[in-house]
């Protein structure tokens, strides 16, 4: 499984919900799940041993987006498993 297919795991099972999607909005996860974005970067950087810089986050706008940036964080540490 390919870090980006790991972070939307990571995602649906921080939310409870398994119908998410590459598409799902960030505001969606925000209004229709309520998920604090806080809570989901913390358990995302903690699983995968990455940081989440800011800068990054602010022109994420779908949890495929939030994937990708998570992949791509995890190939500059080294720690991407594919």
């Amino acid at each position: 499984m390919s870090a980006r297919q790991e972070a939307l795991k990571a995602i649906r099972d921080q939310i409870g919900d398994r119908s998410i999607s590459y598409n799902t909005t960030i505001t969606a996860l925000s209004e229709e799940y309520e998920t604090d974005m806080l809570d989901l970067v913390d358990t995302l950087e903690t699983e995968f041993g990455v940081e989440l810089f800011e800068e990054l986050l602010d022109e994420v706008e779908t949890v495929g987006e939030l994937c990708t940036v998570v992949a791509k964080a995890t190939k500059d540490t080294g720690t991407d498993e594919d």
